[in-house]
Order: C-alpha cells, then sequence, then structure tokens
C-alpha cells in the first residue's frame, strides 16, 4: 500500500479534506497499531465512528452511495453469521477431532453461505448497474464470474462516457480477453517448470500421457488448500489407476516450506514450482488470484472444467471412470 494522506487523533477525532477524481477504495489506518478499515471513498460528506480497542473493525462508516452498499452487504453478511452461528462451525471444522464427513457437511453448509452472499450482492448491483461498488466488484472477483454474466454486467460501462479511461475497466478488459483464451474447450496454456529435483517439466508431456490431468493451483502457506488435501488424495488414489493424473504448481518462494507440506500432506503426484511466489508464470496463463484452484484437462490439453471445487472434480472423474 502506498500512503494518500494522514491526519493526527487529537482528543479521539481526526479530519480528513480534499478531493478524489472518481470513487475508489481507501484503508483508514493507525499507525503503529496494525489497525485498518476500508472505506469506498467520493467527494461527499463521510463520519466515520471506530475504536481502536477492537481494531477498528465494525466501523460506523455514513456518507456517499457506495458505501451505503458497501454497509450494506456487511449487515447482510453478519445476520448470516448469527443466523448460522458461523465462528462455531468454523472451529468445529478446523477441530482435528471433527470427523471427514462431518466436515464434508460443513464445507458444504459454507458454500450454502457463501451463495446467499453471492446472492445479496448480485441483487445490489442490479439495483445499482453503473455504481462504483458494481465495478469494484467486477474487477475484485473477474475470474470468479462466470464470463457470460462479467460481459453482460460490463455492456453498462461500456456504454458511459462517465467511465472512460477507467483503470478499473482496462483492468477488466485485459482479463477478459485472458479468460476467453481458458475457457472449456480451448487449448490449455503450456508451461515448464522445475520439479522438487530441480528438472524442468513440460505440463503438455504429463497431459499427453494421461486421461486427465488436474493442474492444482495452490501453496504451502494456503490454508485451505491444505484442509482439502486429504479430500483431493482420496479423489487421486480412487482414479489415479484409471489413468487420472494431478500437476500440484506451487505459489511458494521456501523451498523448504514446500517440501515440508508435501512431506506433511503425504501429496504422491506431480509437484512444480519455480519459487517465484505470486511472480510465477502460470499465474498469468490461467489469470489464477486466489487459491486453491482446480483445472481439468484431457490428454488432447483441450481444458474440460475451469475453476472447479474439489466436490465437482470428482463428480467429473465418477462420471468419466465410474
Amino acid at each position: 500500500m502506498t500512503v494518500s494522506d494522514t491526519a493526527v487523533i487529537r482528543n479521539g477525532k481526526f479530519l480528513f479534506r480534499g478531493k478524489i477524481a472518481e470513487p475508489d477504495i481507501f484503508y483508514l489506518m493507525a499507525e503503529g497499531s496494525g489497525a485498518y478499515t476500508r472505506i469506498f471513498l467520493e467527494n461527499e460528506r463521510f463520519r466515520i465512528k471506530a475504536s481502536l480497542d477492537n481494531n477498528l473493525s465494525n466501523p460506523e462508516i455514513t456518507g456517499g452511495l457506495n458505501q451505503s452498499l458497501i454497509n450494506a452487504e456487511n449487515q447482510f453478511q453478519n445476520k448470516l453469521v448469527q443466523k448460522y452461528n458461523f465462528h462455531a462451525l468454523n472451529s468445529e471444522y478446523n477441530n482435528p477431532l471433527t470427523s471427514r464427513e462431518r466436515q464434508k457437511e460443513i464445507a458444504s453448509l459454507f458454500e450454502k453461505i457463501k451463495k446467499e452472499v453471492l446472492d445479496y450482492q448480485y441483487s445490489l448491483m442490479e439495483q445499482h448497474p453503473t455504481s462504483y461498488y458494481t465495478l469494484k466488484f467486477l474487477a475484485t472477483n473477474v475470474d470468479k464470474i462466470p464470463l457470460e454474466e462479467l460481459e453482460r454486467r460490463m455492456e453498462h460501462f461500456y456504454n458511459s462516457p462517465l467511465f472512460e479511461g477507467n483503470k478499473d475497466i482496462e483492468r477488466i478488459v485485459s482479463s477478459i480477453a485472458r479468460l476467453e483464451q481458458i475457457q472449456p474447450g480451448k487449448k490449455a496454456p503450456d508451461f515448464t517448470m522445475p520439479d522438487q529435483n530441480g528438472t524442468l517439466v513440460k505440463f503438455s508431456d504429463i497431459y499427453k500421457a494421461n486421461q486427465v490431468t488436474m493442474l492444482d493451483f495452490w501453496a504451502s502457506w494456503c490454508a485451505p488448500c491444505r484442509k482439502m488435501h486429504p479430500e483431493l488424495r482420496e479423489i487421486y488414489n480412487r482414479y489415479n489407476p484409471k489413468g487420472f493424473e494431478i500437476v500440484a504448481v506451487s505459489f511458494d518462494n521456501s523451498r523448504e516450506k514446500w517440501e515440508e507440506a508435501i512431506r506433511e500432506d503425504q501429496l504422491p503426484w506431480i509437484h512444480l514450482s519455480d519459487l517465484q511466489y505470486w511472480n510465477s508464470a502460470p499465474r498469468d496463463l490461467y489469470l489464477i488470484t486466489y487459491v486453491p484452484q482446480y483445472v481439468l484437462v484431457d490428454s488432447t490439453g483441450t481444458i474440460l472444467r475451469l475453476k472447479i471445487s474439489e466436490a465437482q472434480a470428482e463428480e467429473f472423474l465418477h462420471s468419466l471412470f465410474e
């Protein structure tokens, strides 16, 4: 992050004045505390009430249309947290004594909660199709939204002179061009990376030798990735003898931590990494902005499924091999 402006807190109060070219998300941070909160700033009067006692979490922020939409989204999520007793569920899921079956049940519930949040966010965007809230949501989730849905929502912005030269639109247009190249039915971008022994491995050499190959984008520091490994290992053991392979591409920057995670999680498949963290070449090829993420390709390199869950991958493999 770069510092845009500063203000001194006196008697519990502070004041910022100024103008910005267009609405944008900023982070209000308290020096020396590590506390921060998000604000969707625009040329309006804002009032912020927050406490360092809780690290500026759950602040009261009023002012501006886009911030009001953020507030509505936050309020809806807080209601879901209470409705589903989310924190208790999360603790149960992460408890090592929780059975694998129960973890799957909780994971399914998490997916249900996620969908409820997404549906609500979509409803806000439908009501405000050319808001900066909508544009920021699309820019932040560009690789998580179905391509047709993304293109449909972007039409509102393409037709508005207010957004000419907007940096988020430029990024989204670039991302759409990349997404169009990696849709199911397209040829998977090829790449070469070193394995654990430092031997260069070409992705196309692997998928040509198998009926179906999964690209597993992950990292040793990614807790959700590693939580999924027991289930992924079950899938691998079931279908590997039938022509299924996994190529795990890690966004690590420490060989020691990468190899330690492979050993600890007992991952028997192919592992590749250039140890360049987020600068790893396949990241841009497949537009990876989060992990874990899975892509399925056939023996010709044709993409079969893109950005799917482990459950969806297992369902597809079951229909193919069983």
